[in-house]
């Protein structure tokens, strides 16, 4: 008889298998004795047979949308071998490893009514070839699922404690962190906030993060930076030194959104993480303004930016009659590589034909916006300057949203603060602390932006191409390549077009911000 035993534990903590090879020893042991000719292992350690994963389905009209369900692949992949009959039996240690979700349950007495496959646990709690066998299970899946639920009751309502006391938690350290999770790392808490300048700047984080992958900056487990971990990290709080939990938000179609959010005390005020922060609130809350909070960045910032060429994105052509934007393309002529901007083809819905050496174009733009930029300068460009009493109004409100609270919580019931008075205080504080964080955050934008922009063109050799695309970016917003126009030849006597060779500067029309 050809047996399949499951071994399963929900948290290997050690990561030693431990737990999975104890119950190996007892249910190999229990189905030898009983007459097991041939065993077949499906172990699927540190994985819980109760949370659930969102995963997208189609009904039969076509439309997605989201279910959760338990993940268990080794599992299925059981199930499926007692459908073919690779199996006559399973062995568990114990009916809490072989399900904690009715729905993984039933499908185990599918298999037990309809294909006549036993189910055993080494501890005597699994029959489901009997009726009153199958109706205990599904008592003791109950039961263990409440159980679950229970402990994930009581665990949420720890990390709610320990997030109000600003005490960090995770079991890997955070990037820019040490182990300990307080004391900065040094190298790494520099690369964060010359990244987040650089982004202040203009520079896309796909370009900063492909500047990772080039030096190779790791993530603290060791892997390369992908782009929903890369911009969690940005989006979190705790760069400025405050707590903050992941909430969860669905919409009307189940699609899920994370996003973090400040952990807030009762009365009101933030939560002070206990580490050291690595950027001013001022600066992260300009790096949330620029990428936006959630998945979807904020309206006015473009999420791609991974592009090749210095002028990808700007160029447009100035012959189509809605000015679509032109590629940059090489050819191989002659054995060396030529590069140009040209208009996407008709099908694209370009001209197909306005077409101008990249090289030229680029050396052109460079130029006119340094004796832009030295415009500025001499022309004193105004500095933004951050109001000195903004931060004393802030502490303020602080204690205000304190005192409010005390007021309303007071001891003798007849002193209290009018519930409908608190609310009404309270949102306005909370208004004005918002505005005022607002604007701190828009002169921290400004401040840094100027400054990167200086030291760019200070080192525009080394640069990197999102670096200088950035600072060109700070003033352009269009270049439009005009198409250059037949003329009368008279030597030839006829109308010819002029060759690529000639460049003419007075064809390039720049779109300044």
């Amino acid at each position: 008889m050809h047996v399949a035993i499951y071994l399963r534990i929900s948290d290997d903590r050690d990561d030693d298998e431990s737990g999975v090879r104890r119950q190996a020893k007892d249910t190999v042991g229990y189905v030898l004795a009983r007459g097991a000719t041939q065993i077949t292992f499906y172990v699927e350690n540190d994985t819980s047979a109760f949370k659930k994963k969102r995963i997208t389905l189609i009904d039969p009209e076509g439309f997605r949308y989201y279910v959760w369900r338990v993940i268990r692949p080794r599992w299925q992949k059981m199930l499926s071998a007692l459908r073919t009959g690779a199996h006559q039996g399973v062995c568990v240690y114990n009916i809490d490893r072989l399900a904690r979700d009715s729905r993984d349950l039933e499908d185990a007495i599918e298999l037990a009514e309809y294909y006549r496959r036993r189910f055993e646990g080494t501890s005597g709690s699994l029959e489901l070839n009997t009726d009153d066998g199958r109706a205990m299970a599904r008592v003791m899946v109950a039961m263990a699922n409440k159980a679950s639920a229970d402990t994930s009751r009581r665990n949420k309502r720890k990390h709610q404690e320990l997030a109000e006391a600003g005490i960090p938690v995770g079991a890997h350290r955070p990037f820019g962190w040490q182990a300990d999770k307080r004391t900065k790392d040094s190298v790494e808490a520099a690369e964060i906030v010359q990244a987040v300048d650089k982004i202040l700047a203009g520079v896309t984080p796909t370009g900063i993060m492909h500047d990772w992958h080039d030096r190779g900056i790791l993530t603290p487990r060791g892997n390369t930076w992908k782009w929903s971990p890369f911009l969690s990290m940005l989006r979190n709080p705790r760069l400025c030194g405050l707590r903050a939990r992941m909430v969860r938000t669905p919409d009307a179609t189940g699609r899920v959104s994370d996003r973090w959010e400040i952990v807030k005390k009762p009365d009101g005020t933030e939560v002070v993480g206990q580490w050291e922060p690595i950027l001013s609130r001022e600066k992260w809350d300009a790096l949330i303004a620029r990428i936006g909070e959630r998945a979807k960045p904020a309206l006015d910032y473009e999420v791609g930016g991974n592009r090749k060429y210095l002028l990808s994105g700007l160029v447009r052509c100035g012959k189509c009659q809605h000015h679509p934007r032109m590629t940059g393309v090489s050819s191989l002529i002659r054995g060396s590589r030529y590069f140009r901007y040209q208009c996407d083809g008709k099908l694209d819905g370009g001209c197909g034909s306005n077409t101008r050496n990249m090289q030229k174009v680029d050396d052109l733009i460079r130029e006119l916006v340094f004796e832009h930029d030295d415009k500025l300068a001499d022309a004193g460009e105004p500095v933004a300057e951050a109001d000195a009493g903004d931060q004393e109004r802030l502490a303020d409100i602080d204690e205000l949203l304190q005192e409010l609270w005390n007021q309303w919580k007071h001891a003798d019931r007849s002193q209290r603060l009018p519930s409908k008075d608190y609310f009404a205080m309270r949102a306005e504080l909370i208004r004005e602390r918002d505005e005022l964080l607002a604007a701190q955050s828009m002169v921290e934008r400004q401040t840094v932006s100027a400054d990167q922009a200086k030291e760019v063109r200070k080192r525009w050799k080394t640069a990197t191409m999102h670096e200088k695309r950035a600072f060109i970016e700070r003033y352009v917003e269009a270049v439009i390549i005009l198409p250059i126009e037949p003329v009368w030849n008279e030597e030839k006597g006829r109308v010819v077009r002029p060759t690529g060779r000639d460049f003419n500067e007075d064809l390039i029309d720049v779109v300044w911000r």
